[in-house]
Protein backbone atom coordinates (compact mmCIF):
# COMPACT_ATOMS: atom_id res chain seq x y z
CA UNK A 1 0.00 0.00 0.00
CA UNK A 2 1.22 3.35 -0.73
CA UNK A 3 0.21 6.37 1.08
CA UNK A 4 1.93 10.06 -0.47
CA UNK A 5 0.64 13.45 0.85
CA UNK A 6 -3.41 14.07 0.19
CA UNK A 7 -3.99 10.55 -0.13
CA UNK A 8 -8.08 10.06 0.40
CA UNK A 9 -7.39 6.74 2.71
CA UNK A 10 -10.13 4.97 5.13
CA UNK A 11 -8.71 4.10 8.48
CA UNK A 12 -9.46 0.59 10.14
CA UNK A 13 -12.59 2.25 12.48
CA UNK A 14 -14.40 3.52 8.80
CA UNK A 15 -13.53 7.28 9.20
CA UNK A 16 -12.38 8.41 5.99
CA UNK A 17 -10.23 11.53 5.04
CA UNK A 18 -6.82 12.99 3.73
CA UNK A 19 -3.17 12.13 4.19
CA UNK A 20 -1.83 16.33 5.70
CA UNK A 21 2.01 15.36 6.69
CA UNK A 22 3.98 12.43 5.81
CA UNK A 23 6.68 11.43 9.22
CA UNK A 24 9.15 8.64 9.83
CA UNK A 25 9.83 7.67 6.15
CA UNK A 26 6.32 6.66 5.88
CA UNK A 27 5.46 4.73 8.81
CA UNK A 28 3.49 7.64 10.32
CA UNK A 29 1.26 10.36 9.25
CA UNK A 30 -1.05 12.89 10.24
CA UNK A 31 -4.86 12.28 9.39
CA UNK A 32 -7.68 14.74 8.72
CA UNK A 33 -10.71 13.37 8.91
CA UNK A 34 -13.48 14.17 6.27
CA UNK A 35 -16.20 14.56 8.79
CA UNK A 36 -15.45 17.56 11.06
CA UNK A 37 -18.63 17.45 13.01
CA UNK A 38 -17.18 17.05 16.24
CA UNK A 39 -14.80 19.93 15.81
CA UNK A 40 -16.95 22.33 17.93
CA UNK A 41 -16.81 19.70 20.57
CA UNK A 42 -13.29 19.96 20.92
CA UNK A 43 -12.24 17.03 19.33
CA UNK A 44 -8.55 18.14 16.93
CA UNK A 45 -8.48 19.36 13.12
CA UNK A 46 -5.82 16.25 12.79
CA UNK A 47 -4.23 13.62 14.27
CA UNK A 48 -1.03 11.19 14.47
CA UNK A 49 -1.76 7.94 12.90
CA UNK A 50 0.39 4.75 12.17
CA UNK A 51 0.46 3.25 8.77
CA UNK A 52 -1.32 -0.11 10.44
CA UNK A 53 -3.97 2.46 11.36
CA UNK A 54 -4.94 2.85 7.75
CA UNK A 55 -7.29 0.01 5.77
CA UNK A 56 -6.91 1.19 2.35
CA UNK A 57 -6.37 3.79 0.19
CA UNK A 58 -9.09 5.27 -1.69
CA UNK A 59 -7.47 8.02 -4.23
Amino acid sequence: MEVEMFSRIKLKDGTVGNIVEVWKEGEDYEFEPADHSDFDDGAPLTYLIHIDDIAEVIA
